[in-house]
């Protein structure tokens, strides 16, 4: 039996606040950090994680919906890869923001004041 596709959705339909959803959660962020370490694609099996493949298989429905994963299977085998050109042609300069963004006080949001002020990242606007 040869390699099956499964269905993924086109970017040009997936809104931003869809990605940024899915890229939220700490595991998924986790889990999109791994794919783009590696180049190319990654055997579910060897996606190391602290939880159970049922969830696992959670995380990954909801990268795939939000366009960011895509998977295929080759027999009984599957292999999961990030979309990293068709979400850079969708939403130029994303990935690499997020990407590039580390835990803790050196995070990309290290620099915002903690009473919330600030400059918005639309026109340069003071925040309320």
């Amino acid at each position: 039996m040869g390699a099956r596709e499964q269905h993924h959705p086109p970017l040009d339909g997936v809104e931003l606040v869809t990605v940024l959803a899915a890229l939220a959660e700490p595991t998924r962020l986790k889990i999109v950090r791994m794919l783009a370490a590696r180049d190319g694609e990654r055997a579910w099996k060897d996606i190391d994680l602290p939880i159970a493949q049922s969830t696992l298989s959670h995380h990954l429905k909801i990268l795939r919906n939000a366009g960011l994963v895509q998977s295929r299977t080759e027999g009984t085998r599957c292999f999961i890869s990030l979309r990293e050109g068709d979400v850079s042609e969708r939403f130029p300069g994303l990935l690499e923001t997020v990407l590039s963004c580390g835990g803790g006080a050196t995070s990309c949001g290290a620099g915002v004041p903690a009473d919330g002020g600030g400059v918005s990242a639309v026109g340069g606007r003071p925040l309320p």
